[in-house]
């Protein structure tokens, strides 16, 4: 399927004004396409001590977590409800956004803690002043969580699978999150996440190519197979909806088939956020209420069968379990 992309055979060189967009938007850039970001609830957790839900639901602690990506800009979905920058934004091709030149995962790994730390260093004035705990503090200068997803697509990165394996060697838990368009890169990873997310924001076809603007219109296919595959994986795996009111939210019937075929441990449904670039291509109209994701949230259970396990109102997402309840994660800290 990559086959069919522009890819650039000698390095993967994004353009100089995307990365400098980046750069404002506060990505650190690490290496040649990879890159660390503050999470909201990093800042949040530490200085407010209000928590992610991914905290509330599987126990992750918002502190120690670390957000990266190894493919930042390289994408094969133009999703319309991303709030990243995509190159059209900017009037920069797709095709300037691969490449095949990368890097080894031994450097991803240390650049990303490396700028995690730097990232932190800006909290040490708070710590000072008693503004934030130093005991926390510490604790995330130490990050045992990582999630790969932030911008791109992950599974585009060939090393992912070796790149787990040196997170989890450092007892790291690894939440990945891809689109799924990849089966291959799935089949191909020697090493399991702690948790895998695929994001499914369409109910069939048509709507894909609508929502999600894949490159090829085979994705659709490809996205199917990897909702196949989640059985054979031993880790828990969620499926990802963000909820779109008037885009994707009219027919709960017809994701809870594609949610019976991949027999997922979790559904994770989440509002759609009017922020970013994504404001350019929907409108405010198109954020749904945490209401309205508890009543398509209450219709996909008695569709699946699933339970309803968790809430969280502020992030208006919704957890449905196939489980009585989730796993939890860093049960000791």
């Amino acid at each position: 399927m990559i086959a069919s992309v522009n890819l650039n055979k000698n390095k993967l060189a994004y353009p100089p004004l995307l990365i400098d967009l980046l750069k404002k938007q506060k990505y650190h850039i690490v290496g040649k396409h990879s890159s660390v970001k503050k999470c909201k609830w990093l800042h949040e957790s530490l200085v407010h001590n209000r928590v992610c839900y991914k905290q509330k639901f599987y126990g992750i602690r918002s502190h120690r977590c670390l957000q990266m990506t190894p493919a930042v800009l390289s994408c094969l979905t133009h999703c319309i409800y991303c709030w990243r920058v995509m190159p059209e934004d900017i009037g920069i091709k797709w095709s300037e956004t691969f490449g095949s030149d990368w890097d080894e995962p031994e450097e991803i790994l240390e650049g990303c803690i490396k700028e995690q730390k730097k990232i932190l260093s800006g909290y040490k004035d708070q710590v000072i002043k008693g503004r934030v705990s130093k005991e926390k503090y510490e604790e995330a200068l130490n990050p045992n969580m990582v999630a790969i997803s932030l911008s791109g697509e992950p599974t585009l990165y060939p090393k992912l699978g070796e790149m787990i394996s040196l997170f989890k060697k450092r007892n790291f838990n690894v939440f990945l999150v891809t689109s799924g368009v990849l089966p291959e890169a799935l089949k191909r990873l020697e090493s399991e996440p702690s948790q895998l997310y695929i994001s499914l924001t369409a109910p069939d076809y048509d709507s894909f190519q609508k929502v999600n603007r894949p490159i090829s219109s085979r994705l659709w296919d490809s996205l199917i197979k990897s909702l196949e595959l989640v059985k054979s994986f031993k880790c828990p795996v969620a499926i990802r909806i963000t909820a779109i009111k008037g885009i994707n939210m009219d027919r709960p019937e017809s994701f809870s088939k594609l949610i019976k075929i991949s027999d997922c441990t979790y559904v994770e449904i989440k509002a759609y956020m009017h922020l970013g670039y994504s404001t350019h291509r929907l409108n405010r109209s198109n954020m749904p209420s945490f209401k309205d994701i508890e009543i398509f949230s209450n219709k996909l259970s008695e569709l699946t069968g699933y339970r309803i396990t968790g809430s969280s109102e502020e992030s208006r997402v919704v957890l449905l379990s196939k489980l009585k309840k989730p796993i939890i994660f860093n049960k000791s800290g």
